[in-house]
């Protein structure tokens, strides 16, 4: 794989993180959240499952990024100045390196226990995403304004999340279903 195809792929990674995280969320908004907690409904099921299905992906392509440190698209197997790259991502997350380490590990226990796997663990959980979403938005900037095969891409992926976002809560507001 060329270097270029590397990179495209760490784009295409980033935003299939930043569409999921925007349908996600506009799911549990509160004017949409009452599809995914109706009771025994077949309309109710659907939505948690497609809700599911999103933060799933959430957590597949983060770990790709920043989970897998062998993975072709590990950011420190992409980036040139691996050692810049981190210590500017923390200064970026607010966190030491302890504590980003620990938000590695809750993602990949959530792909791991409840995504790759069913674990016999019954309770599961749902990972925040903040930390996450900084963390992606701080690898695609940083790629897209060093790498000149990449040139020409938009910096920022705040407009393409709420484009995202967007489009999500008009589905959800055609589902016909308004609650009570």
């Amino acid at each position: 794989m060329t270097r270029r195809e590397k990179l495209g792929n760490v784009v295409k990674l980033c935003h299939s993180f930043v569409r999921n995280l925007a349908y996600y969320r506009a799911g549990w908004s509160n004017e949409h959240r009452h599809l995914l907690e109706m009771t025994n409904t077949v309309s109710g099921d659907f939505w948690r499952t497609v809700n599911g299905n999103f933060i799933d992906m959430c957590v597949l392509e983060w770990c790709k990024l920043f989970g897998e440190k062998t993975g072709e698209y590990f950011w420190k197997n992409v980036v040139i100045d691996a050692a810049c790259f981190k210590v500017n991502l923390l200064l970026h997350l607010g966190l030491e390196e302890q504590e980003f380490n620990r938000q590695i590990h809750i993602m990949r226990e959530y792909r791991d226990k409840w995504v790759a796997h069913l674990d016999l663990e019954r309770t599961g959980f749902f990972p925040a995403l903040e930390v996450p979403k900084k963390a992606v938005w701080f690898y695609y900037e940083r790629i897209v304004r060093q790498e000149p095969d990449l040139s020409g891409l938009p910096t920022k992926l705040d407009s393409g999340y709420e484009r995202c976002e967007e489009v999500a809560k008009a589905i959800y507001q055609r589902s016909g279903w308004k609650g009570t």
